[in-house]
C-alpha cells in the first residue's frame, strides 16, 4: 500500500497569535476613535468661536458701519488682511461709555481666520481693569465687539483698547493656531473737559 503523508497541523501556537492579533486591532481602533473623537470636539470648540469672514472692500466695510465711526486701523498676518473700525459713544452724560469694535476682512484668500480673545485696555499707557465685554457677534462679513469703559475722574484720555485676537489658518477643516495679534487703538477720549 502507498504511503499517505499527512501533516499534522499544530493549531496550539496559533491560537494565543491570533488572539493577541485582535487585542490589536481592538485598541488600535479604540485609539482611532478616540483621536477622531478629541479632534473633533477641538475643532468644534474653537469654530464656534471662530469667524469665517468673507473677503469685503474696505469701502463696503465703512459703509456698513451705522451712524458714524471715529476711527479705522488695519493690520495683518500672513496674506490675510483685517480692518478694524472703532466706533466710541464719547458725548455720554455719566462716566461710563460704549464702545464697538468692528472687524472687516479686507484681503487674503490664504484661509486664515481669526477669534476675538479679549482685551488689553489701557489709558494713558496705564492698564485698567474696568473695562467689560459686553457682547462678540459673529457675522458672515464682520465680527463685532462691543466693550462698556469707565473713566474714574474728569480729564482727557488717550484710550487703548488692545484688542486681542487669535489667527488660525485652516487645514483639512482643523482650525490650526498660527499667532496672537494685539491691535492697539490710540483713541482721545475728553471726559468732563
Amino acid at each position: 500500500m502507498m504511503g499517505v503523508e499527512t501533516e499534522l497541523y499544530d493549531d496550539s501556537m496559533s491560537a494565543p497569535r491570533k488572539k493577541r492579533m485582535r487585542l490589536y486591532l481592538v485598541v488600535a481602533i479604540l485609539v482611532s476613535l478616540v483621536v477622531i473623537v478629541s479632534a473633533s470636539l477641538a475643532y468644534y470648540a474653537v469654530s464656534t468661536n471662530l469667524n469665517h469672514m468673507v473677503v469685503v472692500s474696505q469701502d463696503a466695510a465703512l459703509k456698513s458701519v451705522r451712524y458714524y465711526y471715529n476711527a479705522t486701523y488695519t493690520f495683518s498676518s500672513g496674506y490675510t488682511r483685517w480692518l478694524l473700525v472703532t466706533q466710541l459713544n464719547i458725548l455720554g452724560v455719566s462716566s461710563y461709555y460704549v464702545a464697538t469694535m468692528y472687524i472687516f476682512k479686507i484681503a487674503g484668500t490664504d484661509g486664515r481666520d481669526l477669534r476675538f480673545v479679549g482685551t488689553d485696555t489701557k489709558y494713558n499707557g496705564t492698564s485698567v481693569v474696568d473695562s467689560l465685554i459686553f457682547g462678540t457677534y459673529y457675522y458672515s462679513n464682520s465680527t463685532v465687539v462691543t466693550i462698556g469703559y469707565h473713566f474714574a475722574a474728569v480729564g482727557t484720555y488717550i484710550v487703548d483698547f488692545g484688542l486681542q485676537l487669535q489667527v488660525y489658518s485652516t487645514v483639512l477643516f482643523l482650525p490650526i493656531p498660527q499667532e496672537q495679534i494685539r491691535v492697539a487703538t490710540d483713541l482721545i477720549v475728553h471726559y468732563g473737559t
